[in-house]
């Protein structure tokens, strides 16, 4: 698969920040295997993996197995499996420690000693290669600050710290004091992709005159007092409504907000009768459209009278009505 093709339908990229670890693990997989490939030709009977030992041991002299894993930051077993793999290829000696005899003392070989310039050349142009690759990027001082943060704090607690933060979201329905909220969360959200119209104006600076007093409603998500996120149903009779002015704040990003705001927008058709939901977007917001479609709306024609110049999409949702 060539690079344009990596990009249009590789699955992992879709799934965002959650698949990290994995497209790491593919990354190294994918370097590693290379690495063999090149060492294969070169006629070296060394592995890509081994670089680390073969430095730190010629940097540090004789390391026991414990020693070269706290180093390194690997565990125990890993560091096993590749130095058997060295020892069996005569680059890495090993003898019983003085001070205890269940410790391995090991060390380079000369065999490792008389190949390490033809080494230390290839990993030189292998650097010189990475930096050719990555001219544009500075993936060092990101896996540094990775690193340094996931040591200051493991993904286990923040994540856990996260989930306990998501079931907390507590959705509640319009209030005087959270018009200010409404108004600025979507005012930064159409800010940053459009101009804003007279329409956003007249529903965001009075939405108790424009939505709530007709008829309709709001609906904002809390997060520990916080507005994290509003969306509105707009009364264009009693039995269709308009979804309107969803906006979730860059702070909350992946609390799961906006299927929260739906679920609340969906249940709240269900117990009042109405019958159907429809509303305008542009396919610019393709996290939004895609967001709509999940919850069963589909693309139906636009609106010749429509109040926003930049909707270029309408779709419907009908309540299921078995549910009221």
């Amino acid at each position: 698969m060539d690079g344009t093709g990596m990009e249009q339908h590789d699955f992992l990229r879709g799934l965002g920040s959650i698949a990290v670890v994995t497209r790491l693990k593919r990354i190294s997989d994918a370097m590693l295997h290379d690495g063999r490939r090149m060492y294969k030709e070169l006629g070296m009977d060394i592995e890509p993996n081994w670089f680390a030992i073969f430095k730190l041991l010629e940097k540090h002299g004789s390391q026991t197995v414990t020693e070269i894993a706290d180093r390194l930051g690997f565990a125990h077993p890993s560091i096993i499996s590749i130095v058997n793999k060295m020892i069996k290829a005569g680059y890495v000696s090993e003898k019983k420690a003085s001070d205890d005899n269940r410790k391995r003392l090991l060390s380079l070989t000369p065999k490792a000693s008389s190949k390490m310039p033809d080494f230390e050349e290839v990993w030189d142009a292998g650097k010189a290669g990475f930096k050719k690759m990555m001219f544009d990027a500075d993936v060092l001082s990101m896996l540094d600050t990775l690193e340094t943060r996931i040591g200051q704090r493991g993904f286990r607690s923040r994540s856990l710290e996260q989930l306990e933060k998501m079931q907390g979201v507590e959705i509640r329905e319009f209030r005087q004091e959270c018009a200010a909220d409404f108004a600025r969360l979507n005012y930064e959200w159409i800010v940053k992709y459009y101009e804003i119209e007279q329409h956003d104006r007249d529903q965001l600076d009075n939405p108790y005159e424009y939505i709530i007093k007709p008829g309709g409603e709001i609906f904002f998500a809390v997060v520990d007092g916080e507005v994290a996120g509003t969306v509105a149903l707009i009364k264009i009779d009693e039995r269709e409504f308009e979804l309107a002015k969803m906006a979730v704040s860059p702070n909350f990003q992946g609390y799961r907000i906006g299927e929260k705001l739906m679920k609340a927008c969906v249940e709240y058709a269900e117990r009042t009768g109405i019958e159907r939901l429809v509303l305008e977007s542009n396919t610019k917001l393709f996290a939004a459209i895609n967001l709509y479609r999940k919850f069963g709306f589909i693309e139906i024609p636009l609106d010749p009278n429509s109040l926003f110049k930049r909707a270029n999409i309408r779709m419907l949702l009908a309540i299921d009505t078995a549910k009221m």
